[in-house]
């Protein structure tokens, strides 16, 4: 047993070793994706518009260019929380080049939910993309739908459960588990009311943050959580206490690409393999650079 796990996670590392030259290659690359563009959600050309889901709606960006060098639209799920200024990097590849549908998830600010009845765990939210997916009316044309961290991770619970399709699936340093702290979520916040939780959250924003070294992650972690909706990331961590994407991937049968490029102490470089070798049909590709490119890779 000592020596299975001992060669399970010596293939994980060597999965996650590049040569010098091609760690070259993959910094020119990114690189050059670097230039001015004005913030996504500002432009006149961007369409803004909320789509129906199980009580209520959420919202979705629609960004198409002119003359688009890829004939496929790009569904994409940012991750837990995520703010549109945390994923300009992101846009900064794709302006101009691609047409997107940007889908804010129903934990983000910008939902509009029935704080009564509206569920906000794992399987609603996947539930919810592909009743976006529908509600667009793509049919059968050909798209790729494209999630990072916790939006990875939504997708492929969606495929668990059979909720989800797509010609093309990609998932960025996808989460297998939530990174936050289990003893908190299991016995501190089920009990904690939700207007506790607006009293100490400059204290569980601390517990969140607590020895993450990366300055860019950080930085963006932190807004991620200065503008939280309380109620609604509270619902949605309550619900996920237990969540474990391991021994369950294996069920999926879609073509999944797994991507990774950097680490930080949200993001376990040695998940991604071990996700991508647990789907019988994954795919890992690796493209090592700094933390602060993270988005870039995306």
């Amino acid at each position: 047993m000592v020596k299975q796990i001992y060669e399970t996670l010596h293939t994980e590392q060597s999965m996650l070793d590049i040569t010098p030259e091609l760690e070259q290659k993959v910094h020119k690359m990114l690189l050059a994706t670097e230039r001015q563009v004005p913030n996504f959600w500002e432009i006149d050309t961007t369409d803004s518009f909320y789509a129906p889901v199980d009580d209520g709606e959420i919202r979705v960006y629609h960004f198409k260019p002119n003359n688009p060098i890829s004939k496929r639209p790009l569904v994409f799920i940012p991750g837990w929380g995520g703010t549109e200024i945390g994923f300009m990097d992101f846009y900064e590849v794709i302006h101009d080049k691609v047409e997107c549908y940007y889908i804010e998830t129903r934990e983000k600010r910008s939902s509009r939910l029935d704080r009564k009845r509206a569920k906000i765990d794992m399987s609603q939210k996947a539930k919810d993309i592909q009743d976006v997916i529908n509600y667009l009316e793509f049919g059968k044309k050909d798209f790729v739908l494209y999630g990072t961290c916790w939006g990875g991770s939504i997708i492929l619970q969606g495929l668990i459960d059979e909720v989800i399709d797509a010609p093309t699936i990609i998932t960025n340093d996808p989460m297998h588990t939530l990174w936050f702290p289990k003893w908190f979520l299991r016995f501190v916040s089920p009990i904690l009311p939700v207007f506790v939780v607006e009293l100490i959250r400059s204290i569980v924003k601390r517990i969140q943050l607590c020895g993450m070294k990366e300055e860019v992650q950080r930085k963006r972690a932190e807004i991620f959580a200065d503008n939280a909706e309380i109620w609604k990331w509270k619902r949605a961590a309550d619900s996920v206490k237990d969540f474990e994407l391991f021994g369950k991937v294996s069920d999926i049968t879609k073509e999944v690409f797994v991507t990774n490029g950097t680490k930080d102490k949200i993001h376990n470089q040695l998940d991604y393999p071990k996700i991508a070798a647990e789907l019988p049909n994954g795919r890992f590709i690796y493209m090592k650079t700094d933390e602060s490119r993270r988005e870039r890779t995306l």
